[in-house]
């Protein structure tokens, strides 16, 4: 079993390899040219081939830093202080975007104008009867509810627009604790200073200055649980007390469905984290039984909570729901293959829930077959062709889809805001339209196109590999594949940003000590081929000599 564990491993590094290294040579050599939907293009000062090789500089610099330091790693005392330098770190991130949104906020159109006004009438105490979006898309009910218990300490203080902060202020908290446990997460998997202050100063180029926070909604509010979740399963895989390994998997689990129950995308990461557990269930069954066997009454159990509080939520906003017409993985993977928008959101395809309005079984069949149409329509070559466009299409967006996706539907009033010389200057840079929204976008793409370049080091194998890699490395496999295969964007990646620079902090420790292991093994193969070469010649040196380069042959084996 520890072969097909191997196996596994070895065959999902080369899966990604196959699917995303030709999506990041696509977005670094072609980029807005690639040919997909024109509102998803980003515009930047410089080309992306120039910001790669500016990106490739930067991992340059910290591949080195990380192999200078890779005896040193953190334990004990310094864990702890590194810990309390995060926190004070993070909590001083999100008082800074406390005032910065504040400055820059407005209000936002699309989902969240939706959102926002069904949280402010069940607020208010209106019931909402048939609504009908919220009956299409069930998964915003908990968002929707939670907003509108945020603006009833407003309505209570009769301050309209206290509730708008509430839920920015809770947005710049999220944004917070998903980069403290990014970086608690690099800390547990390489156990090094280094990859932890760059995957910290990656996540504040990417999510710490992102004007996304002044969007409430669940591609924000759900960010935090992709990341917990990993952080807490790897708790679990690196303890070794049955007691602890049981309470560190009950929140690893709560965050994973949690966090399905607010997005559905981050299911994969569960899928990923139940595949890993069911590997190690055939691999050691008397050991792993009783783990797997929890796993799975826990996440049955969490379903069922899941799918209770949300009736529940439901019939505190007085909502009658229609399940015939809730939109399902069926409609979604027919709208991720429409050729108009790349596979984002399609408004003829999305008018097949008024087509099919009383039954849901018939839609989802429709849905399937035209989705099928469309592919046998293509052929291979030509599914592949438009599913590396769409993946172009999400991953050369390093502001998330921003400027692409977002305008201002209405203004905060004047007292909202200081209206001091920062917010004029704030705005020209975050606002649409802004003078100096192309230096921002530019900057984000370098920083996302470093991000890339990292992630794609979880495949390298190098040392430490069990300790955490597998659940990186899967957890993205899906995330890239959810993308390809159903209606999706770049902003559909803000879920998953601070696992993904997580994972990139990681891939540029494993380029480090990666290239070690190869280095090791070049000096190694030379030294050797010399002392054969001294045998032919006669010229063999001592013993000693022997010893010392067998002892490096057994290092080095070990090694690897």
């Amino acid at each position: 079993m520890k072969k097909l564990k191997k196996k596994s491993e070895a065959a999902v590094r080369a899966v990604i390899l196959a699917v995303f290294f030709p999506v990041l040579c696509c977005v670094v050599w072609a980029g807005n040219d690639m040919g997909y939907w024109d509102g998803m293009k980003m515009a930047v000062l410089l080309q992306n081939r120039v910001l790669f090789v500016m990106a490739l500089a930067g991992m340059a610099v910290c591949i080195f830093l990380c192999w200078k330091s890779r005896t040193m790693h953190l334990s004990g005392g310094g864990n702890t202080a590194v810990n309390g330098v995060l926190i004070l770190l993070f909590a001083a991130l999100c008082f800074v975007n406390f005032k910065l949104a504040e400055e820059i906020a407005f209000e936002l159109p699309w989902d969240v104008m939706v959102v926002r006004s069904v949280a402010w009438k069940f607020a208010m105490g209106e019931e909402l009867g048939n609504y009908s979006y919220l009956s299409i898309y069930p998964n915003n009910i908990p968002i929707s509810y939670i907003l509108g218990r945020l603006c009833r300490k407003a309505v209570e203080a009769n301050d309209f627009h206290a509730g708008q902060m509430l839920w920015i202020r809770l947005n710049c908290v999220l944004f917070s604790i998903g980069g403290y446990f990014c970086c608690l997460t690099v800390k547990k998997v390489t156990g090094n200073l280094t990859a932890v202050i760059t995957a910290f100063l990656l996540y504040l180029a990417l999510a710490g200055i992102s004007p996304w926070k002044i969007a409430p909604y669940t591609d924000t509010y759900g960010m935090v649980f992709p990341v917990m979740c990993v952080y807490f399963y790897l708790c679990y895989r690196q303890h070794r007390k049955d007691l602890f390994r049981f309470l560190y998997l009950l929140p690893a689990l709560v965050c994973g469905m949690a966090g399905g129950f607010m997005k559905p995308s981050v299911y994969v990461v569960m899928i990923a984290l139940m595949g890993i557990e069911f590997l190690a269930f055939l691999g050691d069954f008397r050991k792993q039984w009783k783990f797997f066997l929890a796993e799975i009454l826990i996440v049955a159990a969490l379903t069922c909570v899941g799918r209770a509080g949300r009736d529940f939520m439901a019939g505190e906003m007085g909502l009658q729901c229609n399940p015939e017409v809730s939109a399902s993985w069926q409609t979604y993977l027919y709208m991720g293959l429409n050729e108009g928008t790349t596979g984002g959101y399609n408004s003829e395809d999305a008018a097949i829930t008024g087509e099919f309005q009383t039954s849901r079984k018939e839609r989802n069949q429709a849905a399937l077959e035209r989705a099928g149409q469309r592919m046998r329509d293509r052929g291979v070559w030509g599914c592949i062709s438009f599913w590396l466009k769409k993946l172009v299409m999400v991953f050369n967006d390093g502001a998330f889809g921003w400027r692409t996706e977002v305008w201002i539907y209405g203004n905060f009033p004047e007292e909202t805001a200081g209206n001091t010389a920062l917010t004029g200057w704030l705005r020209d840079v975050f606002w649409p339209g802004g003078g100096n929204m192309g230096k921002y976008n530019t900057f984000c793409q370098l920083a996302w196109i470093f991000c890339l370049l990292g992630i794609t080091g979880i495949c390298v194998k190098g040392e430490g590999g069990g300790r955490g890699y597998d659940i990186l490395a899967l957890c993205f496999l899906g995330i890239v594949l959810y993308q390809m295969l159903f209606e999706a964007r770049a902003r559909y990646l803000l879920v998953f940003l601070p696992l993904l620079t997580a994972a990139s902090a990681c891939g540029i420790w494993q380029y480090a000590v990666g290239g070690r292991v190869l280095w090791e093994r070049l000096r190694i193969n030379r030294k050797e081929s010399n002392f054969e070469q001294e045998e032919k010649d006669g010229t063999t040196g001592t013993g000693f000599e022997k010893q010392r380069v067998s002892r490096k042959g057994n290092r080095h084996r070990a090694l690897c």
